[in-house]
């Protein structure tokens, strides 16, 4: 079996600064950040992994999530829910604020003479692709009219 040849080419110098930290005996998150720490060292990982996970802390003390959903892209969902997860979480805000419905008001007597106008029906599309549907609804509450309409639309 024929032996690795090691590279002879030598790495230019990076200067370097050290800092120093001391751990707490007998404290069980400094000794569990050590055991951390030695062991991302044996695998020669420890500055590397140091230095993501101050810029993700301070990334995080900022309010940039950003940062963390490119370092763990899997957590990015339970962040950002789903459209039809929004409109449900919406819809349930509204029913929860609705006020009692208002008595409708009187018809106000009209005086004069009414304009004869003529009668519109209401289109129908004879698209084979989209089919629209009009569905009267007799609630008074308008944004969950809204909110109602457009989960009807999927």
């Amino acid at each position: 079996m024929a032996a690795k040849k090691k590279s002879t080419a030598k790495r230019k110098p990076v200067p370097r600064h050290t800092r120093k930290y001391q751990f707490r005996n007998d404290h069980p998150t400094d000794q569990h950040v050590e055991d951390i720490l030695n062991f991302w060292k044996n695998g020669k990982q420890e500055i590397t992994n140091l230095r993501k996970a101050v810029a993700l802390y301070y990334a995080l003390e900022q309010g940039d999530l950003q940062v963390l959903f490119e370092a763990f892209p899997q957590y990015k969902a339970q962040f950002a829910p789903s459209t039809a997860e929004a409109l449900e979480q919406f819809m349930q805000i509204l029913q929860r604020q609705q006020l009692a419905p208002v008595a409708p008001e009187q018809p106000k007597q009209i005086t004069g003479k009414q304009l004869a106008a003529p009668n519109f029906a209401i289109p129908v599309y004879d698209d084979d692709e989209e089919t629209v549907l009009f569905r009267p609804s007799s609630n008074v509450d308008s944004a969950l009219n809204f909110v109602s309409a457009l989960k009807n639309i999927q």
